[in-house]
């Protein structure tokens, strides 16, 4: 079987250390030189108290010492002063490079678990929710991973220089720095659980509020039209209102907490220069050490805050990480790997038995269907909405797979096939067309693996009756659409879709309700296409216009998830059953 992207990732939520140094797989060279490199180049800041402590010791002892033994040390405070230059700018090189493929390596993977997740895990999931991991999560994981280095690493290396020049000189002293390491981790434990349950509580709000935030744009001119602008913007306020909410309690419980461990660390502060003071009055120490030891104690006390300060923004990284593998570790793939490709595609598909039920529900969709269809036979299906039409073509493109009995493509279980192969041979046309912002050439080439010939192209057009409004426009088939084709016509967005089917030849067709959204002249032009489309190929129709499927092969009408008539049209009407009555319904 193959990897999932959580396991080429080797993510596993529940061990956020140990995924982020995962994440890093490829760079762990890199990271390590730039842990060297960020060492040396933050060296300044912890010599300089100890070549300070030996001038002042020098200058305050001027019957033993001359003023030109300060020279070598002025020499080296420079030298290492300088050389920061060349010591960062390959820190940011290494950790930048390593940093940035970590974060195009996630969302490459989230991309490529998103296109394998099942359709039924895309219903559930808003796709509001899944650009916030995407984007904010994964830009979570990149700040985290900064403040490991810059400030979590720089507040370890300056707290363990400092204990160590310091054991070495006086143990006594080292003793009471390592005092301040309890505390610490006291005052750790006791924020930690409650930072991170509002970093979740925080977390959620902002998914919801990106979900909602995609549903209203795509909503604006239903909204327009409504003159429900102010309604919906009202909602709006009460979703941003709750974030705001949430987002002050989190601020305020992660400020508390520096400032705890701020005042708690200053008392200690003085208490060290108390010690120290006394030790050089009692001569001790030197003068110049108390400078040293009050200097290393600050840099302890700022290490250890600098690690607590950044807590809060690794509980962040954290619920990022436990929030992006609820997307890599789902289980609900559609499973492919392994299973028998589909080469080719004669048309013939047989509903055996078959029985679906939704995730959920108590009710079948779809109950105890059985149906031969016949390769190059067009079978329409109508009836009421919710009837089970729209759920029967899932199950056909494979979206979907029965929850009892099978279905068979040519006489083999399509259970047993890489249905990503079976999909390179069907064409689907939904009532509402997905087009992007392209342009029409793209929109019709979109997803082909072979180039396609100006000929093949400008044939897909005539047959669907695009070539007349495409010539009109101003850069012909090179006119930018749009975002979702917003600068075509419902009947010119159909007829596009049905060129991007006809140039892919398919053998299955699926029709949607194709021109049930269309007024009558554009009607007529599509379904002309249509016709051109389906001839001789295996076509599944659902219709809510019983007019535009005369020519169907067989009828089948659809009640609560069963057939309860199939026929052609002059058999359906003349038994004057389900189908005459819709029929008559729409006289």
């Amino acid at each position: 079987m193959k990897e999932t992207p959580a396991d080429l990732l080797d993510y596993r939520k529940d061990k956020p250390f140990r995924t982020l140094f995962n994440l890093y797989k490829g760079n762990h060279h890199r990271l390590i030189g730039a842990m060297i490199f960020f060492a040396a180049k933050a060296s300044p800041v912890w010599l300089l108290p100890v070549f300070v402590a030996r001038v002042i010791n020098i200058i305050s002892d001027p019957e033993t010492q001359s003023i030109t033994a300060i020279l070598p040390t002025l020499g080296i405070i420079v030298f290492v002063q300088l050389q920061n230059i060349g010591t960062h700018t390959m820190f940011t090189r290494l950790f930048s490079i390593s940093m940035r493929d970590m974060e195009t390596r996630v969302r490459r993977m989230l991309i490529q678990q998103i296109q394998q997740l099942s359709i039924a895990f895309h219903d559930e999931f808003q796709s509001g929710r899944m650009h916030s991991k995407i984007l904010r999560d994964v830009e979570a994981l990149q700040l985290m991973s900064k403040q490991l280095m810059e400030s979590a690493f720089s507040a370890i290396l300056s707290i363990t220089f400092a204990l160590a020049v310091t054991l070495t000189r006086s143990p006594i002293i080292a003793l009471f720095y390592v005092g301040v390491v309890p505390i610490s981790i006291l005052l750790t434990r006791y924020f930690k659980k409650h930072i991170g349950r509002r970093n979740r509580e925080y977390r959620s709000e902002v998914e919801s509020l990106s979900a909602r935030m995609s549903e209203m744009l795509e909503m604006i001119p239903v909204t327009r039209a409504h003159g429900v602008e102010q309604q919906e913007a009202a909602q709006m306020n009460g979703l941003l209102e709750r974030v705001r909410h949430r987002g002050v309690r989190l601020d305020m419980l992660s400020e508390f907490f520096i400032a705890s461990s701020w005042v708690t660390f200053q008392v200690f502060s003085a208490g060290c220069l108390f010690i120290t003071a006394y030790l050089a009055f009692n001569e001790r120490i030197p003068i110049g050490d108390l400078v040293m030891y009050q200097s290393f104690f600050n840099m302890i006390l700022m290490g250890v805050n600098r690690l607590l300060t950044v807590f809060p923004q690794l509980a962040k990284g954290f619920e990022a990480i436990y929030s992006i593998g609820e997307v890599l570790e789902s289980p609900d793939i559609e499973l492919n790997e392994g299973k028998q490709p589909v080469d080719s595609v004669h048309g013939h598909i047989k509903f055996d038995h078959v029985t679906f039920t939704y995730q959920g529900s108590d009710e079948p969709a779809i109950r105890d269907f059985s149906l031969d269809v016949q390769p190059g036979e067009t079978v329409a299906f109508v009836g009421a909405s919710g009837s089970g039409k729209s759920t029967l073509m899932n199950l056909v493109i494979g979206f979907r797979r029965p929850t009892e009995g099978t279905i068979l493509l040519d006489n083999k279980d399509m259970d047993q096939m890489d249905l990503r192969t079976f999909r390179r041979h069907i064409a689907v046309v939904p009532q509402n067309t997905i087009l992007f912002s392209g342009t029409i050439r793209d929109n019709i080439t979109y997803g082909l693996s072979r180039e396609i010939t100006e000929g093949e192209l400008q044939d897909a057009l005539d047959k669907a009756n695009a070539t007349e409004f495409v010539s009109y426009l101003p850069h012909g088939i090179e006119t930018s659409i749009g975002e979702h084709g917003a600068r075509l016509s419902g009947g010119q967005r159909q007829r596009i879709a049905i060129a991007r089917a006809l140039i892919r030849d398919p053998r299955v067709i699926i029709l949607d309700e194709a021109t049930s959204a269309l007024d009558v002249i554009a009607e007529a032009l599509v379904q002309k296409a249509i016709e051109r489309l389906i001839e001789g190929r295996t076509t599944f129709i659902v219709a809510h216009r019983l007019s535009t499927i005369r020519s169907a092969d067989r009828i089948v009408v659809m009640k609560e998830g069963s057939p309860v008539e199939i026929g052609t049209s002059q058999e359906l009407i003349a038994s004057q059953g389900e189908f005459y009555r819709l029929k008559q319904l729409q006289v």
